[in-house]
């Protein structure tokens, strides 16, 4: 008897572990969608298939890298005040400066009002630069893309670039545009991450007019159109402070049923947008909620 002991307490362990496992697996799917017992849509089933979780926004995993590994251009759009996008922005540079050595990471800021930064820079002395120490006009000058700046300078692997320069005869978009052109011809073989409104990341016309999403489409000389990514933040509810033509505002986003709060359970993903909305951008990054993003406070002196 005392033999086989040994033995049967073996198989009392693996029949546990592989119970352990299907309730795993059972849970894992479960996360996954809201209500298995549903029939999905085509578009929902495209969305369990592509959709990748993200933990967190600042610390991202290698299956994000590995979704945008072969772009070389990656476009990240944003409501203007909020810090999803900005933090995302910072996860993905330092994840491909990780894989790839060193990231470019363009930001809609005119370079004019960024005189004087370095990399030995506080907090406190980069709020003094000009376009931090300004009113908050659109929501870009908060605390969000401050924290942005200043992990940017911090990190070896990050070029910061400055594209909301003006070119005499050209729309801002057309100069972003030129900007981007500019930094790709002179940094090859390094990825352009840009942070801007999510109009100006658009593929088509918006507004009337051409997006930096389709001039860089359109110059095919510089640009592999295959390589190009756009990505918008969608998001179920939350708040922003930006302005919308009447001044600076707290503005509430009241909650919304939609396809990715009713399909998936993540609280935040990336996924390749749906076929039929290719037009405009390529994916979307998806977090439940959207935060404000604070204004700066001037330092006592």
């Amino acid at each position: 008897m005392k033999r086989f002991l040994p033995l049967l307490i073996v198989m009392i362990g693996l029949t546990s572990c592989k119970e352990n496992t299907k309730k795993q697996t059972a849970s894992d799917e479960t996360l996954n969608s809201i209500d298995n017992s549903v029939e999905l849509t085509e578009e929902q089933k495209d969305l369990k298939k592509n959709a990748i979780p993200i933990q967190n926004l600042s610390k991202l995993s290698d299956k994000i890298y590995d979704e945008i590994a072969n772009y070389e251009i990656i476009m990240i759009g944003e409501m203007h005040g909020t810090n999803e996008p900005a933090e995302f922005a910072y996860g993905l540079c330092e994840l491909i400066a990780k894989h790839e050595g060193n990231v470019i990471m363009a930001m809609e800021i005119r370079a004019s009002l960024m005189n004087n930064l370095s990399d030995e820079m506080s907090i406190s002395e980069l709020k003094e630069l000009d376009f931090f120490s300004g009113k908050n006009f659109d929501g870009r000058n908060g605390m969000a893309w401050l924290d942005l700046v200043y992990k940017g300078i911090k990190n070896d692997g990050i070029i910061l670039k400055f594209i909301d320069n003006p070119y005499q005869s050209s729309t801002r978009d057309s100069s972003m545009y030129r900007e981007i052109r500019n930094i790709h011809n002179k940094h090859p073989n390094t990825k352009i991450v840009t942070l801007t409104g999510n109009v100006h990341n658009s593929f088509i016309p918006l507004f009337d007019e051409v997006r930096i999403g389709g001039y860089l489409l359109k110059d095919s000389v510089n640009f592999d159109s295959k390589k190009i990514m756009s990505i918008n933040h969608v998001f179920s509810e939350g708040e922003m402070i930006n302005s919308d033509g009447t001044g600076l505002q707290l503005r509430v986003i009241e909650r919304e049923e939609n396809i990715y709060n009713t399909t998936l359970s993540y609280e935040m993903f990336i996924s390749k947008i749906f076929p039929k909305e290719q037009n405009r951008c390529t994916h979307i990054l998806y977090t439940d909620k959207v935060t404000a993003s604070g204004i700066i406070e001037k330092d006592d002196k």
